[in-house]
């Protein structure tokens, strides 16, 4: 029975994606897209295809910078106006379509986005781990996938042993990596998998087309440490980032996604004026007033734009629909 009902839940949501390349078009052709704001998160960029292929970080929502330049142009052919987070401060005209790049964690290959919203003129916001940045050292879900991948493990199981040490705060994480993997293990590879450094973040910062935001110092899961732990993420990220930018800045986006009510509360309370989520949906404008403002955002795939874009236009996919539809039953029992 139970594995009746895994097949299903595999099987429905594809399902859903199938029909939906079918009918999204000709919904999109009727469907007003005004008064909404898609933003996508991403990680890294990879400067050519051999970089890639190398293997040295997590292959989450990773791009080629013609992969970029396809989702920068697939937007601005469908009439979407890229904004960065000081635009939403100023005001937008909220009949109108917006899309914002941001990319979590502060790469180093993140500059290569650069000659990519140059050439379009577009903005992106970057959120920067203050404790890879000071110490260059390795991320540590890319820790854990260069040196199982080296050792012949399967992505499958590469991504268990990551979701496993999710569970843990990062002294935890740290300890098991190096019993683990040895005390060189966060040394970075290659340009590909280590952070940017204080003088490269300096200077990337003060790019017209940049905004930085905190990601927290130790890219703590936040709702697994107390309220004082995480005020402390929230104070050393930003004390670092302020020494470096001359400014403190008021935006921050949730390591993993994770986040409660008190935790926006203290985000209020470091300063924050936008938070940033993994909350899988399209933000309607106008925006809610709120002391402090809580933003969706879309994951990007490593896939082509135009094989995923018409449904975060839509604000969906299969799996959240499926999962949307399974709660709303659930509820009703």
């Amino acid at each position: 029975m139970m594995n009746i009902k895994k097949k299903v839940d595999r099987s429905i949501p594809v399902l859903i994606d199938k029909m939906g390349f079918i009918l999204n078009p000709m919904i999109l052709k009727f469907k007003s897209e005004k008064n909404q704001l898609l933003i996508f998160y991403f990680h890294g960029v990879y400067d050519s295809i051999q970089q890639k292929m190398e293997r040295h970080v997590s292959p989450q929502n990773n791009v080629t910078k013609e992969q970029l330049s396809e989702f920068v142009q697939y937007f601005l052919l469908n009439n979407y106006q890229f904004i960065s987070p000081k635009d939403l401060e100023k005001g937008v005209e909220e009949d109108k379509s917006y899309v914002m790049i941001t990319f979590d964690d502060g790469y180093y290959n993140n500059i290569y986005s650069l000659p990519v919203l140059e050439e379009f003129q577009v903005p992106a916001t970057f959120f920067i781990t203050t404790k890879n940045l000071v110490t260059n050292s390795s991320y540590w879900w890319d820790v854990v996938y260069k040196y199982r991948t080296q050792e012949g493990a399967c992505l499958k199981c590469v991504h268990d042993e990551q979701q496993y040490l999710k569970r843990f705060n990062h002294s935890d994480i740290d300890q098991y990596l190096l019993d683990n993997f040895g005390k060189d293990c966060f040394i970075p590879w290659s340009e590909v998998d280590r952070p940017m450094s204080i003088k490269e973040l300096k200077r990337f910062a003060n790019h017209e087309l940049v905004t930085i935001g905190n990601h927290t110092h130790n890219h703590s899961i936040l709702t697994k440490y107390t309220l004082k732990e995480a005020a402390e993420e929230f104070k050393k990220s930003n004390d670092i980032l302020t020494e470096i930018l001359g400014y403190s800045p008021n935006i921050m986006a949730f390591p993993n996604g994770n986040y409660s009510n008190s935790l926006v509360r203290m985000a209020y309370e470091a300063g924050f004026k936008y938070v940033f989520t993994t909350n899988s949906e399209i933000n309607r404008l106008p925006l809610k007033k709120t002391k402090v403002i809580l933003l969706n955002r879309f994951m990007a795939r490593e896939i082509s734009i135009h094989d995923y874009g018409s449904f975060s236009r839509l604000g969906y996919d299969g799996s959240l629909l499926y999962n949307s539809f399974k709660k709303k039953i659930k509820n009703l029992i």
